[in-house]
């Protein structure tokens, strides 16, 4: 089992990696290709089927990995019917919000546009879930073919997307395909034939399980994507555009961070307490992650803005004071990540939700700002107000763990 787990690692790592350079190499080549203002609307499209996406996930693939029962073909039927009830539900909400978001965001994608993206959460409602059954028994390569051959295909298809449409159309067509390639690689390395079997109590059960998650879910687009919003009603398309790009370029590594943490961090505190001796694994964890901060908002100021005019051309370039807010933002970020993986290794699991609470606070500020017009850096500058003040109630929420802990290990 522990070498499975090892020769699994890199693809269970890889892929996401993949998915995350994927989705830089689109911005890059759409910022060539259609330009800043084309670029901030297909930012909007993308963030639309974002929201929906997180606004109507119940976990159901992780309530496979999990329950006991994960691996029968009676719960994985179950499954397919709240995946595809999420669906049809995800379609008829973008339908619904069509021409309100076409009315609300003014010179932005039109109704046509927004409608055509229901055909995104509909191909991956119709999606096969045994790429996620073989990872109960740690086999990643189905998982690989799938999201990994996504990815590709996404890719494979941004030039002639840009060919076709030239502007922001282009990215309405790299998402539904994305989604159909998603869909169909799904089924065709499934082992099992595709069921359904709508159960009333089995999609309590999901509710059941998934209902935290959905909260936790449409708290973190808050504290992700919210922002962007905000700057697309206050600013125009153009600054949308920068913005975007920045906030990707400085949570990248955060989010590398965040998801290395929860393979390798989580499992030595969690093995760390068992064995009362936190103090000797933490200490090194938080110095390592204080460290990787600092480096993040250094590097971030001092080369974001020289990096950014030369991969996305000269319109793009931040200023210093953008970079260094949005660069200390994702410092923070990278800070709090230790104090979550201790919550879910102590069982507080809903620790990091109270402190992502605070950063969701900032974007009252942010609002204002934009509201009366300040500079893009007064709403960076919100964000990394918002994140200090996550990370702190993060350290404040995991000091009677660490404090109790310490009190045990000088006992001993």
């Amino acid at each position: 089992m522990t070498r499975s787990r090892a020769k699994g690692r890199p693809l269970a790592w890889g892929v996401p990696v993949l998915a995350e350079a994927a989705a830089l190499g689109r911005s890059v080549a759409f910022a060539w290709a259609i330009g800043p203002d084309e670029l901030g609307r297909a930012m909007m499209l993308a963030l639309t089927v974002r929201l929906v996406e997180m606004a109507s996930d119940l976990g159901a693939d992780r309530l496979m990995l999990q329950a006991r029962d994960g691996n029968s073909a009676r719960l994985q039927a179950d499954l397919h019917a709240t995946l595809l009830l999420r669906g049809i539900a995800g379609a008829v909400l973008l339908l619904v919000l069509a021409p309100v978001l076409a009315r609300l965001f003014a010179d932005g994608p039109s109704t046509l546009s927004y409608a055509l993206l229901a055909a995104v959460p509909l191909l991956r409602g119709v999606a096969h879930l045994d790429f996620r059954r073989a990872e109960r028994s740690l086999r990643h390569v189905p998982m690989a073919l799938v999201e990994g051959g996504a990815t590709l295909a996404m890719a494979a298809c941004i030039l002639p997307a840009v060919a076709l449409f030239g502007d922001h159309r282009a990215m309405l067509c790299v998402l539904v395909a994305h989604a159909l390639a998603y869909a169909a690689l799904s089924h065709l390395v499934a082992a099992r034939r595709y069921r359904l079997r709508l159960s009333p109590p089995a999609l309590l059960r999901v509710w059941r399980f998934g209902a935290p998650l959905l909260l936790n879910a449409l708290l973190l687009f808050v504290t992700f994507y919210a922002d962007r919003l905000i700057v697309a009603g206050a600013y125009d398309w153009a600054t949308l555009a920068l913005y975007g790009f920045v906030l990707q370029l400085a949570l990248l590594p955060a989010q590398i961070v965040g998801r290395a943490a929860a393979s390798i961090v989580l499992p030595q505190l969690r093995v760390a307490l068992g064995q009362g001796r936190l103090a000797s694994v933490w200490r090194p964890v938080l110095a390592a992650h204080a460290g990787l901060a600092a480096c993040l908002v250094a590097g971030f100021a001092l080369c974001a803005p020289g990096a950014i005019a030369v991969v996305y051309g000269a319109e793009l370039r931040p200023d210093a004071g953008l970079a260094f807010a949005v660069g200390l933002a994702a410092g923070f970020r990278v800070l709090r990540t230790p104090f979550s993986q201790l919550a879910v290794a102590a069982g507080r699991t809903g620790d990091p939700a109270r402190a992502n609470l605070v950063r969701a606070l900032a974007l009252l500020p942010a609002a204002a700002f934009a509201v009366l017009g300040l500079p893009l850096v007064a709403i960076a500058a919100a964000a990394a107000a918002g994140e200090a003040g996550a990370t702190l109630r993060a350290w404040w929420l995991s000091a009677p763990a660490l404090g109790r802990i310490s009190n045990r290990e000088s006992l001993a």
